[in-house]
């Protein structure tokens, strides 16, 4: 038997274009866990990524009090040293 034999496989043809509901299902059952497990994914991500950028402010924010005291330590030691 050819491929032509097979009933419904000719894209050209009206009939072949009908939709019915096995396929339907079928369809939904095959992209359905793929797209939650996607949307599942981005949410994760979404979650590390503002855990990250929590974890940058409280370095930015001790970075700066490190820089603070540096600054007044040599606030400190700049009048002693011009007084030599």
């Amino acid at each position: 038997m050819s491929i032509r034999g097979i009933p419904g496989f000719c894209y050209l043809c009206l009939r072949s274009l009908d939709i019915n509901p096995g396929q339907i299902l079928s369809l939904a059952l095959a992209t359905v866990p793929t797209m939650l497990t996607v949307l599942i994914g981005i949410l994760i991500n979404s979650s590390r990524l503002s855990d990250v950028n929590a974890r940058i402010g409280d370095l930015r924010s001790l970075m700066d009090s490190r820089f603070d005291d540096m600054r007044e330590l040599a606030l400190r030691a700049a009048p002693s040293e011009r007084s030599l």
